[in-house]
């Protein structure tokens, strides 16, 4: 009963997720809005639609597909049966890769981006498995007790946290990037739907642009990973898990110095700052640790 419990908190967690940035990607697609009736189009129209029609439908029945669904699983989740025959996981899974349709057609403007985001993702999960293999070829296969699987659970559940914290921001700035868009064409060759921050300072966008697909596909890969615990409990003892995470918050790190400021020593700052937390929180833990082990040998 309570296998049958965590199932359904991890189905409703991702479902409610997926549901609601699916939601406000829908109503707010990438590329913006047409602001006037110029030029064969309707104000309000998406300006994807106009400019690039094949990827704007591809993400918009991904994105539609993929929020039905989330409002399906929450409805169905209440089904023991569907539950313990896997089938919310099921479609879960197919909610997630539908997550990352969407974002490869709508943060994108050319089918070799689109083919590069979705290569990361499969290369993260290529690495995991790579990971899993190497370092667990001399695990021995043991009866576990109840502590060890509850703090296998409570990393795994950690690990969730971040990794749905870490979808959501990044989906939506994948999506709407910083500066906005351009909402007409201009005479220098600018045209309607793309970034503005690509145009004024594109070496910067496209630091940003990498640093966030690359934390989105992370944090996917994540949660698809820590769905199945045949998957997770290897991932997670030999730490593989625990590496990706760790990618993941540089590159979130590096996504937000570069789409925060315009300048360069701004973005230096924020490195230094995020590096004197981070040594502080090392130095804790370092001190933590120590504490714990004098305490156990004077035991």
């Amino acid at each position: 009963m309570e296998a049958l419990d965590k199932a359904r908190s991890l189905v409703l967690l991702l479902a409610t997720l997926a549901a609601a940035i699916n939601y406000t990607a829908g109503l707010d697609p990438p590329g913006g809005l047409w602001q006037d009736n110029t030029g064969g189009h309707m104000a309000g129209d998406p300006i994807l639609l106009t400019t690039n029609p094949r990827r704007y439908k591809a993400f918009f029945y991904c994105n539609s597909v993929a929020f039905v669904a989330s409002l399906a699983a929450i409805v169905l989740v209440q089904k023991e049966i569907l539950v313990k025959h896997h089938v919310l996981e099921a479609a879960m899974l197919l909610d997630l890769f539908g997550l990352i349709g969407v974002y490869a057609a709508g943060s994108c403007r050319d089918v070799n981006t689109s083919i590069n985001d979705m290569a990361l993702a499969g290369a993260v999960l290529a690495y995991v498995v790579i990971h899993v293999i190497f370092f667990t070829l001399n695990y021995k296969e043991k009866e576990e007790d109840d502590q060890a699987n509850q703090l296998l659970e409570k990393r795994r559940k950690r690990l969730l946290l971040f990794a749905i914290l870490a979808a959501t921001i990044t989906y939506q700035a994948g999506l709407t990037p910083p500066g906005g868009f351009l909402l007409q064409d201009d005479k220098l060759g600018h045209h309607a739907g793309d970034p503005v921050l690509l145009y004024n300072f594109p070496r910067r966008y496209k630091i940003f642009f990498y640093f966030n697909s690359a934390s989105f596909m992370l944090s996917i890969s994540l949660i698809i990973l820590l769905v199945n615990p045949n998957l997770y409990r290897p991932a997670i003892r030999s730490n593989a898990l625990s590496v990706c995470t760790a990618v993941g918050l540089f590159c979130l790190m590096g996504a937000y110095a570069a789409g925060s400021t315009q300048h360069l020593k701004t973005s230096i700052y924020i490195f230094v700052l995020v590096g004197v937390v981070l040594l502080v929180v090392v130095g804790l833990l370092l001190v933590f640790l120590k504490a714990r082990s004098t305490r156990g040998a004077n035991t």
